[in-house]
């Protein structure tokens, strides 16, 4: 899966809840399938010129801030960056998969949450 498929998915889920649209609201506003719009949201395909445009204008947002990388993520509530995280777990390669269990028990090692010792993985 090419990776700017997937911010760009992350970026309409974001615009879209942002706007407190249902993944139904905004598939009928646009003139798409809802399914259709979740392929679109989990980065599973591409969408044509007429459909971003559609997308911009019924979210009232600018074409650059669904094509480029954002981080929509300071905004989103816990459960939206959960599953972003889990999304992105979920197509990582085998190498990635590793290297971010490293990271996180590196960053977990020093980082003290809340006053407690974190947790050992």
């Amino acid at each position: 899966m090419k990776e700017h498929l997937k911010h760009i998915g992350i970026n309409i889920r974001a615009a879209r809840k942002s706007k407190n649209l249902t993944l139904d609201t905004l598939s009928e506003l646009v003139g798409v399938s809802s399914s259709f719009l979740g392929i679109l949201e989990r980065g599973e395909s591409s969408l044509s010129v007429d459909t971003l445009i559609s997308v911009c204008n019924v979210l009232d947002v600018s074409a650059d801030s669904i094509l480029f990388e954002q981080d929509e993520t300071l905004s989103l509530p816990a459960s939206e960056n959960k599953d972003i995280l889990l999304t992105l777990l979920k197509n990582a390669t085998d190498d990635e998969l590793l290297f971010l269990i490293d990271y996180i028990k590196l960053y977990r090692g020093r980082i003290n949450f809340r006053g407690t010792p974190p947790d050992s993985l």
